[in-house]
């Protein structure tokens, strides 16, 4: 994570919504950031936000106005889907960073054309993938990449979530938009198996459904078995209608040395060091008194949607500043829709689909960077 700066970067935020509201608290309380203004249709929640976060900055309802009116050097953007392509292209026209909520878009050719119009412009364009910045996205990834459990083999990610679209609380525009589950839940975890595992996705299958009680209109179940370019295999089932409303969240990695198992989506990874030989020894189907114990990670406390933007949100500021290159861009963004994109046809078509064909097809080189 970049450390904070000694020169104050002038955030504009657009949305003042369920996740608008979060990034106003992270903003207004980052050392080397100041929220210049909110920009919301809706005023009476953009001014809530004001007043709670930053009772100084004014109140706009149009994204337009806010950049004429309103000193900024960046914008974070926290609307619909729909409106990102706009927002964002108004933002570089104005020759301000930007880092926008997921999906960047949920049309391809959109995505590679914000890509195009940052590089044209010189300037930054994250997206908002936070849980990368949880302790334990951190943990497993150091795992991953130091090798000290040995070589990474494959993964069992499981999510399931009785998420009631009717809920005051909620953005209720994923009720009927298409694929919900894909490119509003999903993808974070598509994202982190990719960052978290430094691996890309060779190949995969995928299926999606909607159960009868559910209250999207769409397909919120989604299930994947993922191929990885290092071999790494993985097995993915997600659901926004569960029949159960206690969240039930389950990420187990096993590498040659042992295993990480992640037990609550925000924390209580505990780590497993494999014993060979035990297999030769009691009962074949062991339960927790003859098995390996499992041994907690010390992880630093982490409130939720919260530590992990803040996080997010220095690595934008030190780019903003000119003081390291961002990693979670939208070029990488990309790589985690073409994911989806592989997903969506893979239901559709039916059978394996290859990531280098869904590269081909949109004109992405394989290499990508960041």
């Amino acid at each position: 994570m970049c450390p904070a700066g000694t020169d104050n970067v002038r955030v504009l935020l657009a949305g003042a919504g369920v996740r608008g509201a979060k990034w106003a608290r992270v903003i207004a309380e980052a050392p080397d950031a100041i929220l210049t203004g909110i920009v919301d249709l809706d005023e009476a929640r953009a001014r809530r936000a004001r007043d709670e976060h930053a009772p100084d900055a004014p109140v706009e309802r149009e994204f337009a106005s806010a950049l004429a009116h309103v000193a900024a050097d960046a914008v974070v953007i926290a609307t619909p889907p729909d409106s990102h392509h706009s927002l964002v292209s108004q933002a570089f026209d104005q020759g301000l960073d930007v880092l926008c909520e997921k999906p960047l878009s949920d049309d391809m050719d959109e995505v590679l054309d914000l890509i195009a119009r940052a590089d044209e412009a010189g300037r930054h364009l994250l997206v908002g993938m936070n849980f990368r910045y949880l302790p334990t996205s951190q943990r497993i990834r150091h795992y991953a990449r130091s090798a000290e459990l040995g070589a990474l083999s494959y993964g069992h990610f499981t999510y399931h979530r009785q998420r009631d679209g009717n809920r005051h609380d909620l953005n209720d525009y994923v009720m009927t938009m298409p694929h919900p589950m894909l490119l509003e839940q999903s993808i974070h975890h598509f994202d982190l198996l990719r960052y978290c595992y430094d691996a890309e996705v060779e190949s995969l299958v995928c299926d999606t459904w909607r159960p009868s009680w559910s209250t999207y209109e769409d397909d919120c179940c989604v299930s994947v078995l993922f191929r990885f370019e290092n071999g790494v295999r993985a097995n993915y089932l997600g659901t926004w209608t569960a029949a159960w409303n206690r969240m039930d969240f389950r990420w187990r990695t096993e590498f040659e040395g042992g295993a990480l198992i992640q037990r609550e989506q925000f924390g209580d990874l505990v780590r497993v060091d494999f014993d060979r030989g035990l297999g030769l020894r009691g009962s074949n189907f062991k339960g927790d008194a003859e098995a390996e114990t499992p041994v907690p990670e010390t992880l630093t406390p982490c409130e939720a949607f919260i530590d992990d933007t803040r996080g997010l949100l220095a690595e934008f500021l030190c780019a903003v500043r000119g003081e390291a290159e961002p990693v979670t861009t939208a070029r990488d963004h990309l790589k985690t829709l073409l994911v989806v994109q592989a997903c969506i046809e893979s239901m559709e078509k039916g059978g394996w689909m290859k990531l280098h064909a869904i590269r081909e097809r949109f004109a992405v080189p394989d290499s990508g960077g960041s």
